[in-house]
């Protein structure tokens, strides 16, 4: 059973406290894995058969349209309003979700903004607090037009250099993937991208708790400049580096590039997403080859590729518009 499979059936057949609904509810509406969650909800949903009535359908179905009308996140809204339209019959599966749809509505009108940032593209977004996310190619950001009295939340799916506002009385929380980054006002960045095997964390000013979500045993560790931590996303593995601040540029458009102890595969698909191209790995173990470079030249993609392979074990080589790395 896959994870995204086990948290939903979970969640959906058992009765829990309203702190684990609000845990649910910030996973749900985490872009991450977005499309593998709603096929998850659609799918248990025709699997359950019941046989309806029509007062309680009627009084379940009429509170959870409440409380998604008076709310304009224009993010989330579409998607819970087509669900409980096409499943209103179903009572069992209503009552369960209104404890999610509470805990999404319940804030003040809020709209929610998206930015998203094509291949060999960079963007930077000023958020209403002053807060500034630097934006890397093929990088998602979800964020409020204005944050709440109490927390100040965004998502992130991709990698972003950010600089974020102080502000004494409420947090500011990243949340991306399999962590979420609790910070104060400081500067850091972040790689979470969907595709790579590992979260990357590098701490440039201030000091941040990188909050574990999703795994087995779930950890809290505090980071301060100069600390470099990766979540390996299969084994749950955290490793802990430090790195002089010059080797970090916090200019995606520059593309000056730091890989530490970094696997291949995920070196590959960064190259792909910030210069348009597509690289193919032809032996499956190579991917797991691990390397430590930095450019800070602006290199071309080819000189990057020559470099890692005088570092590695791998060749490249161009072949039908496509690059391919082999083993030497």
């Amino acid at each position: 059973m896959s994870k995204i499979k086990s948290i939903i059936t979970s969640y959906i057949l058992h009765s829990y406290p309203e702190s684990v609904s609000r845990e649910f509810a910030d996973w749900f509406t985490d872009p991450t894995d977005a499309e593998q969650k709603d096929a998850q909800l659609l799918s248990e949903w025709e699997r359950i058969v019941v046989k309806p009535n029509k007062a309680t359908t009627k009084q379940g179905y009429d509170s959870v349209m409440a409380r998604i009308t008076k709310s304009d996140n224009r993010v989330l809204r579409n998607k819970i309003i087509e669900s409980f339209s096409r499943v209103a019959a179903i009572v069992v599966i209503a009552l369960a979700l209104v404890a999610i749809a509470h805990t999404i509505f319940k804030s003040e009108r809020v709209e929610w903004q998206e930015v998203y940032v094509a291949r060999a593209e960079s963007r930077v977004v000023t958020l209403e607090d002053g807060s500034v996310f630097r934006l890397a190619p093929g990088s998602r950001l979800i964020y409020p037009s204005k944050f709440d009295s109490n927390v100040r939340r965004v998502y992130l799916s991709g990698e972003a250099y950010a600089d974020i506002a102080k502000d004494q009385m409420r947090r500011f929380i990243v949340s991306a993937d399999q962590i979420d980054v609790v910070v104060h006002g400081t500067r850091f960045n972040i790689r979470s991208y969907e595709s790579n095997s590992e979260v990357e964390l590098l701490l440039l000013e201030g000091s941040i708790d990188m909050q574990t979500k999703s795994l087995k045993e779930n950890r809290v560790v505090r980071m301060y400049p100069g600390n470099l931590v990766k979540l390996d996303k299969l084994s749950g593995r955290i490793i802990c580096d430090n790195i002089p601040s010059d080797m970090f540029d916090d200019d995606p458009a520059a593309r000056n590039l730091t890989f530490v102890n970094s696997r291949l595969g995920d070196i590959a698909s960064q190259l792909e997403r910030l210069f348009d191209v597509r690289i193919v790995i032809d032996q499956a173990s190579l991917a797991d080859e691990r390397y430590y470079s930095a450019f800070v030249n602006n290199e071309s993609l080819d000189r990057i590729l020559s470099t890692l392979e005088q570092n590695g074990t791998m060749s490249y080589y161009w072949r039908g518009g496509e690059i391919h790395l082999r083993k030497k």
